[in-house]
């Protein structure tokens, strides 16, 4: 048995049930954008999109984004008068997130690391 992959499966696996709570939390209790966005921030780097979905929701709009093959830009929704959007820098053919952005005007608010 390989003790230290069943650890690091059980962490990930801890890690996708505290995102995935976080999400339902939000989903039911937090609807106005600006918690929304408080939530965007919570997300820990390197969550892939499905655990990014789970906090946020289903995204509304995809565009081409110029940093790797095969990555796109996904929003989600926000209230019109939020603070900002809240976009997903994702490479498409694996579902991982490279960056995420909580505020349209500002910088990345983290990248995966490589």
């Amino acid at each position: 048995m390989n003790r230290p992959a069943l650890i690091v499966g059980a962490v990930l696996l801890i890690a996708l049930a505290a995102v995935t709570a976080v999400g339902e939390y939000v989903r039911r209790n937090l609807s106005s954008g600006d918690d929304r966005l408080a939530a965007c921030r919570a997300i820990p780097p390197g969550s892939s999109l499905a655990e990014v979905v789970a906090v946020l929701g289903q995204p509304y709009a995809r565009q081409v984004a110029d940093m790797a093959e095969g990555a796109v830009w996904i929003e989600f929704p926000t209230r019109p008068t939020a603070p900002g959007r809240i976009r997903a820098a994702v490479h498409e053919p694996t579902g991982k997130v490279l960056a995420l952005r909580c505020s349209a005007g500002g910088p990345d608010t983290w990248a995966a690391q490589d």
